[in-house]
């Protein structure tokens, strides 16, 4: 029953995987085979589709293949659902019995939707205009403000994307981001570590970068211990205590491990009983504090670990590396500085974002005290997320101050400021009518390469929301065209089921069998009086329409 046909539209959960060897496998069949003209586009139901990675989702979503209209591609799990009502009952029956209760269960469930078609189509219907109108209207504002040769541009990727997704899905990228992230401090260390042990590096400076990266973890803790024990106050309680005295003694042999092994590190140049304060920085600074703040918290603590300062080369200075012989260590830490700024702001822009969320999906919508309550608790717990990582990039930056940073580090790791670090309806809902003109702060596209100006950012993100927003304008107007299809094909099929059951009626009265003749003009009378109120329902519905749009 495939004659005729050339395109095909399969969905399945692991489609991705799955219609890779597809054809193969059918060919290497000796009971399966398929005609050589067929064009199967392999697609993932909208439930399944998003518990795979991100990238298939624009490569195999519904929402982005061209004809198909709107649908969810969840065939079996819609039939299964009828299921439910037998399904207590079922579990008792013998084999036999189960299966002629399933089999009269998915009849009724057919016969049930075949009477009730008309009532769906209508409703189908009136979704697609209702679709059609308020996706035309959020494409036409994001269309008029686009430059015409940008739009022409990007009309033809989408073209070139949609002709090309059978042979490479990956050509349905054009629908997302096209970022290339900065690296992290991970990435930076393990390049740091390959590129030594492929130069056949000195045992001192083999595992530096590894060192280093530690001495940058070390960094974070403090931090962390200092706002926790700010947040604590003066008056704290016997546990809060002793966590923060289990934390600092965790911590103080962390650094006490990293001091002896920057012996190895910095040469003999480098004594690790020198005073601190020699090493010229100040935590405090970077957080906006007082000391004062601390006396209370602190004072059972001579040497509080979370004040004491790790001996990094940007702790040390230039110059104290130079005598140190350890000038080559600058390079390394100013690196693995990059990928921390780059992982603190990558940690920031995701807490603010859910952040945004959080006040549009909760805190707004919490309608007593209790649901208010706990949303604003849920609030504070990100704000504290975001006000370490926001300390922690102060600190990072402020280091690479001290190793001498080059313009372009400059110009990238901008000071971090307390009015940038507010949410913006832009971050939460970018499609949001009186958006089109807001900027974010510079940290929301640090991550981004796109070999351009700092307008590209916002050109990129402006591509994507005009080819999503096309792209459903598009899907609503096939499903009014397919809606209309499926009506005349409705009243076609009724109209022939009332022929084909009026033919068996007459040849039932020529054998003289009265039953048979009976039953069939049942049939034939009851589906042409569907077909009848099916034209009617779906004149008057297209008809008003009409007449709506007209106005």
């Amino acid at each position: 029953n495939m004659e005729g046909i050339s395109r095909a539209v399969t969905f399945y959960d692991i489609n991705c995987q799955y219609n890779k060897h597809f054809r193969a496998r059918v060919d290497a069949s000796r009971f399966l085979e398929m005609t050589q003209d067929l064009t199967i586009i392999p697609g993932i139901g909208l439930w399944h589709v998003h518990g795979h990675q991100d990238s298939c989702y624009v490569r195999y979503a519904s929402n982005f293949i061209d004809g198909i209209g709107r649908i969810d591609g969840e065939i079996m799990e819609t039939l299964w659902a009828r299921l439910n009502l037998i399904s207590p009952a079922a579990r008792g029956m013998s084999s036999p019995h189960r299966q002629e209760c399933l089999d009269y269960q998915m009849n009724d469930s057919n016969f049930c939707k075949m009477i009730r078609m008309k009532r769906t189509l209508c409703r189908k219907y009136k979704l697609a205009m209702n679709g059609i109108t308020e996706s035309g209207k959020a494409f036409d504002r994001l269309d008029e403000a686009a430059p015409a040769h940008l739009k022409t541009e990007w009309s033809a990727r989408e073209r070139r994307a949609q002709s090309s997704r059978l042979n490479d899905p990956e050509a349905m990228d054009e629908y997302e981001i096209n970022i290339k992230k900065a690296p992290s401090r991970k990435e930076i260390e393990l390049r740091l570590l390959e590129e030594g042990s492929a130069r056949n590096a000195a045992p001192s400076r083999r595992s530096v970068a590894t060192w280093i990266s530690t001495g940058l973890a070390i960094e974070e803790a403090q931090i962390a211990l200092l706002i926790e024990v700010r947040r604590m106050g003066k008056r704290s309680t016997e546990t809060q205590r002793l966590d923060i005295a289990r934390q600092r003694d965790r911590l103080q042999g962390q650094i006490d491990g990293f001091t002896q092994s920057a012996l190895t590190h910095l040469g003999e140049g480098f004594d690790a009983d020198d005073d601190p304060d020699d090493l010229n920085v100040d935590i405090l600074d970077d957080l906006d504090d007082d000391p004062a703040d601390f006396s209370k918290t602190s004072d059972a603590w001579t040497n509080s670990p979370e004040l004491t300062v790790i001996p990094l080369p940007s702790n040390l200075g230039v110059d104290r590396c130079r005598h140190c012989m350890a000038e080559d260590l600058i390079p390394l830490e100013m690196s693995l500085r990059e990928g921390q700024a780059n992982d603190t702001l990558h940690n920031l822009r995701i807490h603010l974002c859910n952040k945004a969320v959080l006040f549009r999906t909760s805190v707004r919508q919490a309608k007593s005290q209790a649901l208010k309550t706990r949303a604003w608790s849920q609030v504070t717990s990100v704000q504290q997320a975001v006000s370490l990582h926001a300390s922690i990039y102060t600190k990072t930056r402020k280091q690479m101050m001290k190793l001498e940073p080059g313009q372009d580090q400059l110009q990238k790791f901008k000071p971090l400021l307390r009015e940038q670090l507010k949410i913006s309806t832009a971050v939460g809902d970018p499609n949001a009518r009186g958006q089109r003109n807001e900027s974010l702060a510079w940290f929301w596209s640090v991550e981004v390469d796109l070999g351009g100006p700092d307008q590209s950012w916002n050109e990129e993100f402006y591509r994507v929301h005009w080819l999503r927003a096309k792209a459903l304008q598009d899907r609503w107007k096939e499903e009014m065209t397919l809606v209309q299809l499926e009506m005349d094909w409705t009243c076609n099929y009724f109209s022939w089921r009332a022929t084909q059951w009026g033919d068996r009626m007459r040849e039932s009265l020529e054998k003289r069998l009265p039953g048979h003749a009976c039953y069939s003009g049942r049939q034939s009378q009851m589906y042409s009086l569907l077909a009848q109120d099916a034209q009617a329902a779906f004149e008057d519905l297209q008809s008003v329409s009409i007449e709506t749009g007209d106005e």
